[in-house]
């Protein structure tokens, strides 16, 4: 599967933001669309404006294994084998905090949604992809998973472990054709990135453009970035430059998550 028409995806947190506007790119590029989220009613207007036989729209909640199993069971059923997961859904705290104020459910709720949630869908969509010998998994992250932001704990915690479920899914698919991607949009300006207040330091030419963060994972969608399978990859990134500098980039262990070296030959440090 190379995003060719006819393919299928299925795309987490499609009833607004981010995840509308790939559901509609996607679309637009010839390929069925799954469209998931907990708002039944988004989802009905936003296959409405599609249109066609081609775009379902599945209510449910990442968090609930029943029903992401529903919504997998019945994607397949409608349109078909699902060729590209992209795990878009996601949540913040409610309000900034420090980690000694925040409230213990809320921090582990946006925990739940954004890591619970994707896991729940690799599993029920990877076991297909492996039978088929193709397919693409694209967990959906932010740069808060590896830069710090003292009053979104959760937030950042939840992405930087995302950021490790991708690294340890992509090992393990190794070779089987199945590919998995670790896809930080950017600043988008969404509900979500206004709850996350501003980034330390971020300037007002930090934002990312909708078109640009959703052209990444057309990219992926299209194969552009197999190389970089496993590792993070930004939308403001070169793309170009990146494909470019793929086996570099895979043999200095670069974009992913992981320790840096305090010092020359720091044992822990190696991969």
């Amino acid at each position: 599967m190379s995003g060719s028409r006819g393919s299928v995806a299925l795309v987490t947190g499609a009833s607004r933001g981010i995840g509308r506007a790939l559901a509609v790119r996607l679309h637009q590029a010839g390929m069925r669309v799954a469209a998931t989220a907990r708002s039944a009613e988004a989802l009905d207007a936003l296959a409405a404006e599609l249109g066609g036989d081609d775009v379902l729209a599945l209510p449910g909640d990442v968090t609930d294994q029943q029903a992401v199993t529903t919504v997998v069971e019945t994607a397949e059923r409608v349109l078909g084998p699902i060729d590209l997961l992209v795990n878009n859904a996601g949540a913040a705290e409610p309000r900034e905090t420090t980690l000694w104020e925040a409230d213990p459910e809320a921090w582990w709720g946006t925990i739940t949604t954004n890591v619970l949630g994707p896991m729940l869908y690799i599993r029920a969509v990877a076991p297909g992809m492996l039978a088929r010998g193709s397919g693409r998994i694209v967990n959906v992250n932010s740069l808060l998973g590896v830069w710090t932001l003292p009053t979104q704990t959760a937030y950042g915690v939840s992405k930087a472990a995302l950021g490790k479920l991708t690294a340890s899914l992509s090992a393990g698919l190794a070779g089987t054709g199945v590919l998995a991607f670790d896809y930080s949009p950017g600043r988008v300006r969404t509900d979500l990135t206004s709850d996350l207040g501003d980034l330390p330091g971020a300037r007002d030419d930090s934002w990312t453009s909708m078109e640009q963060a959703v052209d990444g994972v057309l990219a992926i969608a299209h194969g552009r970035l197999d190389a970089l399978a496993g590792r993070f990859i930004h939308a403001r990134d070169d793309l170009d430059t990146l494909t470019l500098r793929a086996a570099e980039i895979t043999a200095r262990g670069g974009r992913v998550v992981s320790l840096t070296e305090a010092f020359d030959g720091d044992p822990l440090s190696r991969r």
